[in-house]
């Protein structure tokens, strides 16, 4: 689920609320912020039918989910109850980051 919260005064700071299921017992919701010319483009799209950004929203938001996806991973290498699961996401996450084989440890 995402949630826009859009009663930012000024428009200053945009804020997005991501619920990030990652299994039947575990929820976690975070906050993650977006550039404000994203959160216009956004508005122009949604609101106003304006359909010219839709590549540059399209690449932006991907961009933002891989980060989130990334980190997600990160966090995982640090904190799995496993070793082998903290291992398991911490190669996935030198993968993911584009880290050589011969230049880890």
């Amino acid at each position: 689920m995402v949630t826009m919260i859009m009663g930012v005064p000024g428009l200053q700071k945009t804020v997005t609320t991501v619920t990030i299921v990652t299994g039947k017992e575990k929820t976690m919701k975070k906050n993650v912020q977006i550039s404000r010319e994203l959160f216009l483009a956004l508005i122009r799209y949604h609101l106003f039918d304006l359909r010219g950004d839709e590549e540059r929203i399209r690449k932006e938001l991907e961009k933002k989910m891989n980060a989130l996806y990334r980190h997600e991973l990160y966090e995982t290498s640090k904190t799995a109850t496993t070793l082998a699961e903290r291992e398991k996401a911490r190669q996935t996450y030198l993968d993911e980051k584009g880290v050589p084989e011969d230049f880890r440890w």
